[in-house]
């Protein structure tokens, strides 16, 4: 249940996400060094990254759900639930991997999104592993950019990957993206449509979409890229589901955004904010202590306040 969106400005883009869960979990920021094994293939071949990156991950864990890497390649994560939409074994000749690590393979290996097009005919991914083991392998697709301003999503479909140019700035979760774009075009289709009065205003998949690329699309261009990363929370800010809002039938708890984060290519740096504290906290490759080691850092969550005042002249 996240919504993602692209907010342009004239050296680049920003990409941004709300990060909606179903159950408690920690999450915290993530580095992954140069050189990092971040897991064995199918085949149980050591997986090691050419490039570093940083984003966000679940309870300190190394999958990331979404970050940039130090070419500017960004990448986020959504759930996408399918029904089989993994093969269940690898197959020889081809890079196997679970859906699980996709995004870490993707950032600490591709230096763009043409990069990563080329080599989604390379890719097997799979539910069981070369022994007929099950690996974690959830119903993923995922949303890329990089510094060129070029957006696509990547979804699994008939046992294998197809991607979409995204020049709609935004993607949710299921149905797939192209049938999102036949119901966007459709809903625009309705005479005398009016964003103030005819936006779906719920938190299904569909109304999310057509609502998150409208008010990116509407909103007043970004300058630079503050601005963009601006423009990126306020937007994200109108998608966030509040705590308790959306109960969830499948667990004995309620879906809401845990985070917002927001990612700008050109200068390769992340801003996130916890759900529970309105301040905006900015990461970049240089506040890394040490380059060639794995580093976990947290996200405030407390909220606070700041008194201050200053002369009008």
């Amino acid at each position: 249940m996240c919504t993602a969106i692209q907010v342009k400005f004239n050296q680049g883009s920003v990409i941004g996400r709300t990060m909606d869960y179903e159950v408690p979990l920690d999450y915290n920021g993530l580095y992954l060094p140069r050189g990092y094994h971040y897991v064995n293939d199918l085949f149980d071949t050591p997986m090691v990254g050419k490039y570093k990156a940083i984003g966000m991950c679940f309870a300190n864990r190394d999958p990331l759900k979404d970050g940039v890497n130090e070419w500017g390649l960004v990448g986020l994560t959504n759930a996408f639930a399918g029904f089989n939409l993994f093969p269940k074994a690898p197959e020889k000749g081809k890079i196997n991997i679970s859906s699980y690590h996709y995004m870490n393979y993707a950032l600490l290996h591709y230096k763009n999104v043409e990069e990563l097009i080329e080599d989604l005919p390379n890719l097997h991914m799979a539910s069981r592993n070369a022994v007929g083991d099950k690996v974690i392998a959830p119903d993923f697709h995922w949303m890329f950019s990089d510094p060129t301003g070029r957006c696509i999503v990547v979804e699994p479909k008939q046992g294998g990957l197809v991607w979409f140019e995204n020049p709609y700035q935004s993607m949710t979760n299921s149905p797939s993206f192209d049938r999102h774009v036949k119901r966007l075009e459709k809903t625009l289709q309705k005479e005398n449509f009016h964003t103030a009065k005819d936006l779906p205003g719920g938190y299904d998949p569909v109304s999310r979409f057509i609502r998150a690329h409208l008010m990116t699309v509407h909103h007043a261009p970004a300058k630079d890229s503050t601005e963009a990363l601006g423009t990126t929370f306020s937007i994200l800010g109108a998608m966030q589901m509040p705590e308790g809002f959306v109960t969830n039938q499948s667990y004995d708890s309620v879906t809401y955004t845990r985070y917002i984060c927001a990612y700008e290519a050109s200068e390769r740096r992340m801003a996130v904010k916890a759900h529970t504290n309105a301040t905006v906290y900015e990461f970049d490759f240089s506040m890394i202590p040490k380059e060639e080691e794995r580093y976990a850092f947290t996200i405030p969550a407390t909220f606070e306040t700041k008194k201050e005042m200053q002369a009008y002249e």
